[in-house]
C-alpha cells in the first residue's frame, strides 16, 4: 500500500513538473494556414490531397480558408474512418483507408496508444523517452498502401494544387511515390518534417528537402518548430514548399519593399 502511494506521488509530481516546465515547446514565425491561403488563392476549384488525414481536422482547417476545395483524404487507420467520413461529409472528393508510400500493395502499420503516433515505422527509443504515454504499441495491422502517382492515374487526376503529408516519418516514401505529380506542378506542399529520429528509419528533413529541391521546389518557411528540453534540440516542424519559379517571382515582386524596410 505504501509503495503504491509513493508511486502515485511521484507520478503526480512528474506531471506537475511537466506542466510547470514542459519538456517540449513549439515556436512559429507565423500562421501557416494564412500563408497557404495567400500562396494558393481561392479563385477556382482546388484539389487537396491529405495524406495522414486522421479525423479530418487539418482538412477542415484548409476548407475554412479555401471552401471550394476538393479533398482526397488518405488515412490508413480504419478506426478513424467513421469520424473522418463524418467530418468531411458533403465535401467533394474521396476518402481512402490506405497509406501513401513508394509502392502500391500492402504493408503493416503499428497502431499506438495515441492514434496520432501510429506509423508504418516502428517507434524509436527517442519517442518512448519523450512521449511514453502516446507511443505504446497496441497492435500491428496489415493495410493497403498506394503510390500517389498510381492513384492519380487510376482516378484520372492530372494535377493537384495542395499536397499535405503528416505520415509519422514516412514522408520520404510518399514523395518518392508522387514524383510525377510533383513534376506536373503542385502549387503548395505542406508536410511534417523530422529533425530527430522519432521512428526507426524515418525520413529526416534533409531527405524530404533533397527530393523536393530535385523536383524544383523551394522551402518557403518552417512552422511549429518543436524544441525538446533539457537538451534544447529541435525535434520536428511543419514545412511549406512551393515551386522554385513561384518563390523567385515572389522575391522579385517584393524587391522594392525589401529596400524600403532596409532603409
Amino acid at each position: 500500500m505504501l509503495q503504491a502511494l509513493k508511486q502515485r506521488y511521484w507520478h503526480i509530481r512528474g506531471r506537475i513538473g511537466k506542466w510547470i516546465n514542459p519538456p517540449s515547446i513549439s515556436l512559429t514565425p507565423g500562421d501557416w494556414l494564412e500563408d497557404v491561403a495567400r500562396l494558393v488563392p481561392d479563385d477556382q476549384s482546388l484539389t487537396l490531397v491529405d495524406g495522414g488525414a486522421h479525423t479530418g481536422d487539418m482538412a477542415s482547417k484548409f476548407l475554412a480558408k479555401l471552401p471550394r476545395l476538393h479533398v482526397h483524404a488518405f488515412e490508413p487507420n480504419a478506426d478513424l474512418h467513421d469520424r473522418l467520413t463524418h467530418n468531411l461529409a458533403g465535401v467533394p472528393g474521396s476518402i481512402h483507408t490506405a497509406a501513401l508510400g513508394d509502392r502500391t500493395g500492402t504493408t503493416e502499420i503499428e497502431i499506438n496508444s495515441s492514434p496520432m503516433t501510429s506509423s508504418l515505422l516502428p517507434t524509436s527509443s527517442l519517442s518512448h523517452q519523450y512521449f511514453p504515454d502516446a507511443t505504446e504499441l497496441s497492435e500491428t495491422r496489415s493495410i493497403p498502401v498506394t503510390r500517389l502517382d498510381d492513384w492519380a492515374q487510376d482516378a484520372g487526376i492530372e494535377a493537384i494544387d495542395i499536397l499535405k503529408l503528416d505520415l509519422q516519418g514516412f514522408e520520404k516514401q510518399a514523395l518518392e511515390g508522387a514524383r510525377k505529380l510533383l513534376r506536373r506542378g503542385v502549387r503548395c506542399v505542406v508536410l511534417e518534417v523530422n529533425f530527430a529520429p522519432f521512428y526507426e528509419g524515418c525520413s529526416l528533413f534533409g531527405d524530404v528537402d533533397a527530393i523536393l529541391r530535385e523536383e524544383g521546389y523551394q522551402l518557403f518557411n518552417l512552422y511549429n518548430l518543436c524544441t525538446h528540453r533539457p537538451v534544447n534540440h529541435i525535434g520536428s516542424a511543419d514545412a511549406i514548399y512551393i515551386p522554385r519559379d513561384r518563390w523567385e517571382q515572389l522575391i522579385a515582386d517584393n524587391a522594392g519593399d525589401n529596400v524600403r524596410l532596409a532603409a
